[in-house]
């Protein structure tokens, strides 16, 4: 078998169906295998998996994140290479056909990447490109200089070197989001070269974590109204936290830019759900954001402005606005501005 293309899914009954069908619909002449791993969703996933009947091979398991999923379909794989593909992603036909030659022609290369453009819920392009275009193979202390966007999905990695790194790591839980693929994507670098496809060969469901939230937000789903649940939402962003200790643990005195970049991203991810919930009039809410970002990074100083703002009363926030600049209004109220992922 030259390819098992694995795909954790995890209540992804909207999209699952033709992320299966985009990874069976390969234009290619070598032996691949469909490994779907059904990290116990709880909606109708499981039924449309079962659909395709054995031209897929699909594992149960319970819900432990998409590192416990990816990995239980890396063990189960025949395949000389994995292609990974996240369940709400989509591959292009030629996916296959124009990354599996990089790795069959170049020895020294353990991984392939290829471009991706970023869809939004209706398939609408939303971001082009999403992953930069890497001109050459990046060394392991330019992967250490920032936080590198490799995403799974564009990824095609030797089989070999997976297991070789021991998988991805299942310190990233169910309730974490992201980092996980930042990690692993380091130490597949220490195997070998990593290069670069520059053609999209991959739609990428883009769900950006601060606009999801601040959707969330508008529809009154998510309240955040005590102390409690304040710490309950925090835990998102611990896989941040687990990066940074996992980037010390193993890299020392090389990994620390980018275990200080990635608590950097939370303080900042925080400061956006403290703009959105000062826009939406939840005062409340933006000064719990203000005060975890700042214990994140208290160098920051807009961030103590902003606090001091949100700590206002609502009316005498309101008799004082007109008095502001426009930018500096929207600094302080609100709603943040999203940016795409680095280019």
């Amino acid at each position: 078998m030259k390819v098992s293309v694995v795909i954790p899914t995890y209540n992804d009954e909207g999209t699952i169906a033709a992320t299966v069908e985009s990874a069976l619909a390969q234009r290619f002449d070598g032996a691949f295998e469909v490994i779907v791993v059904n990290d116990g969703s709880t909606d109708g996933t499981r039924g449309i998996l079962a659909k395709f009947g054995d031209r897929i091979r699909v594992i149960d398991q319970k819900n432990s994140g998409v590192s416990a999923a990816r990995n239980a379909g890396i063990r189960a794989a025949s395949g000389e290479y994995i292609a990974l593909l996240d369940g709400d992603d989509a591959f292009t036909e030629d996916k296959l056909q124009k990354t599996v030659p990089v790795l069959d022609e170049n020895p020294a290369c353990v991984a392939v990447a290829s471009n991706v453009i970023g869809v939004d819920g209706a398939g609408r392009v939303v971001s082009y490109p999403v992953t930069p275009e890497f001109r050459h193979s990046p060394t392991l202390d330019e992967m250490l200089d920032r936080l590198w966007a490799y995403l799974p999905s564009a990824c095609v990695i030797r089989r070999e070197t997976l297991v070789a790194i021991g998988g991805f790591s299942e310190e990233f839980k169910p309730e974490h989001y992201a980092c996980e693929d930042t990690f692993i994507m380091l130490l597949v670098r220490e195997r070998g070269e990593i290069r670069y496809v520059p053609e999209t060969l991959v739609r990428y469901r883009y769900r950006e974590f601060r606009e999801h939230l601040a959707n969330r937000l508008r529809s009154r789903r998510l309240e955040i109204d005590s102390a409690q649940a304040f710490r309950e939402f925090e835990r998102r962003y611990e896989a941040n936290l687990i990066l940074a200790r996992l980037t010390l643990e193993h890299f020392g005195a090389r990994g620390r830019k980018l275990a200080a970049l990635a608590i950097d991203s939370v303080a900042r991810e925080l400061i956006g759900v403290g703009l959105m919930a000062m826009y939406e009039g939840d005062r409340t809410l933006a000064r719990r954001c203000y005060r975890a970002s700042i214990r994140y990074n208290p160098r920051m100083l807009k961030t103590y402005f902003r606090l001091g703002w949100a700590m206002l009363p609502a009316k005498v926030a309101e008799m004082l606005s007109p008095m502001l600049p426009h930018g500096l209004r929207r600094s302080l109220s609100g709603p943040p501005v999203f940016e795409e992922r680095p280019q």
